[in-house]
């Protein structure tokens, strides 16, 4: 159980708090609360709100994890090798707030 719209605490900006895992709505009707969330994400994963990296040698790609919907895309790994390094920042852990709490 988590809100819908969260606040970044960093910039105070709202983020949408779901993807396709989401199955209801607390306090709406069933039906109702998975049309809202199948527009919220037909909306959020236009191609214009989309974002793939074309990789070439030496790319480094960092992002705030919450604040995106991000997913997995199929490769062949019979052709190419992937090397994925984390890093985690230590401190804050920067919680996000309800929206309206």
């Amino acid at each position: 159980r988590h809100p819908l719209v969260r606040t970044n605490p960093v910039n105070g900006r709202p983020a949408l708090f779901l993807g396709a895992h989401a199955s209801h709505i607390e306090g709406m009707p069933i039906e109702e609360g998975r049309a809202l969330l199948k527009a919220l994400l037909d909306h959020v994963t236009q191609p214009q709100f989309r974002y793939r990296h074309e990789w070439t040698e030496g790319d480094l790609v960092v992002w705030d994890n919450r604040c995106v919907l991000h997913r997995a895309t199929p490769y062949d790994s019979t052709r190419y090798k992937r090397l994925l390094q984390r890093t985690t920042v230590s401190g804050d852990p920067g919680e996000f707030s309800a929206v309206g709490r």
